[in-house]
């Protein structure tokens, strides 16, 4: 209990990503109650530390963080300390790495697993929602987690495709787990606090400052092993995340765009510096099958096709093989000629008879996209107003209007509304 309050203790002694944590930890190591028990002649051999520091450490009182601790008790709430056996190693080991992590949600032993942090515009395009939904979805279909910061445009659409294929995903936050940010994404912070992880280093009740953004942006680098950039115009908190990354060590992958588009500037400015291009999930996967073979498994990527050698020579049987089939085709064409008759008069009999409108499939929309697109009327746009009377908040049903829009089942309409495809 007490070492646990002491690591509280400490992180509220220091603004958000402080060099000045670093200093401590070199000179005390991963121990906490002697980082809290030693005294101002101590804490002036910290090599930087400025008095204003120092006399912020020789106060103790442990009121604030016994406030902080009984909250998280209370709300379900977990701490992840700098020297928990459960925190990340990985992240540990990047510059200003955070003190003590609040989360909500299932650890996993991220050191062992292939994490992949996707980042980009919240004023995305249609190219970069699809591209976002479709790489994160295969990436978790390939063993892969999949890390962003739960924004509007890109983070949400990433984390979107990572729980429709029903994987792990983590969302770092730029604000106390007490919220949700943006409000609308309350629904989806619920939902991957079930399946996932979501996690923060601000403490509760923090709210969600522009400054604090490009501060956690550090943490959803530091959990990853790459980053990749979906869409990012020239100031894009994207493009912080990737030079954080690239400082960090980490692998950087962009998804080019056009040229001559303002969300393409970012992507395709990594391009030009070095990053790998990303068509698809299979080209990072394929960069950590060899270090994580127990976790990648590309052979679940949907379409996917095994490597082979198409420049060799094939063999005399392959050869004669393909002389039998060619013949068998002969063979059989004359037959096929003799029954076009009979099929043309068939086809003739089923012209006159009413056209069926194909049948749509819906099993790959979960039970609420499902619900809410049979809301849909089948000749005019509705609003999200008009769907949210069936019961469901305005924020879910645009939530689940956004994921339809994505799947290809309906489009936006002049005036807010929306209409099937």
């Amino acid at each position: 209990m007490s070492d646990i309050l002491n690591w509280i203790w400490l992180s509220t002694k220091f603004p958000y990503a402080s060099p000045f944590t670093d200093a401590v930890i070199e000179h005390f190591g991963y121990d906490a109650d002697k980082i809290y028990s030693s005294d101002a002649e101590e804490y002036a051999k910290i090599k930087g530390l400025s008095p204003k520091y120092i006399n912020a450490l020789s106060d103790k009182s442990l009121d604030k963080a016994i406030k902080i601790f009984d909250w998280c008790t209370e709300n379900n709430v977990g701490l992840l300390p700098y020297d928990s056996r459960f925190y990340p190693q990985r992240l540990r080991d990047t510059e200003k790495a955070p003190i003590m992590l609040y989360f909500k949600g299932r650890l996993i032993n991220f050191d062992d697993n292939v994490c992949i942090a996707m980042v980009g515009t919240r004023r995305m395009t249609e190219y970069g929602k699809r591209e976002g939904y479709r790489i994160s979805r295969d990436l978790v279909l390939g063993g892969a987690v999949v890390v962003s910061g739960m924004a509007g445009g890109v983070d949400t659409v990433c984390h979107r495709g990572a729980l429709d294929a029903g994987g792990y995903t983590v969302a770092v936050l730029g604000c106390g787990i007490d919220r949700a940010y943006p409000p609308e994404n309350e629904y989806i912070m619920e939902e991957i606090a079930k399946s996932g992880l979501v996690i923060t280093e601000y403490r509760p009740f923090t709210p969600p400052y522009g400054s604090n953004f490009p501060m956690r942006n550090r943490i959803i680098s530091g959990l990853s092993l790459g980053t990749i950039v979906v869409e990012a115009d020239a100031r894009s908190g994207a493009l912080i995340t990737a030079r954080l990354a690239e400082k960090q060590g980490r692998d950087i992958f962009s998804i080019p765009g056009n040229v001559g588009e303002m969300n393409s500037f970012g992507p395709n400015k990594l391009l030009k510096k070095g990053a790998k291009i990303v068509t698809g999930a299979l080209d990072i996967l394929e960069e950590y099958e060899y270090l994580y073979p127990h976790r990648i498994r590309i052979e679940n990527l949907p379409a996917f096709m095994p490597k082979f050698n198409i420049s060799r020579t094939p063999s005399h049987s392959e050869e004669l093989g393909v002389r039998e089939r060619k013949n068998a085709v002969n063979r059989d064409a004359h037959s096929r000629s003799v029954s076009a008759k009979s099929k043309s008069a068939k086809k003739a009999e089923e012209s006159a008879a009413p056209e069926r409108l194909p049948e749509i499939d819906l099993s790959s929309l979960s039970d609420t996209e499902r619900e809410i697109y049979l809301l849909f009327p089948e000749e005019k746009p509705i609003s999200a107003d008009e769907l949210s009377r069936s019961g469901r908040s305005v924020a879910e049903v645009l939530q689940t209007l956004t994921m339809l829009e994505i799947k290809g089942f309906v489009k936006a309409a002049p005036g807010g509304m929306f209409a099937k495809l």
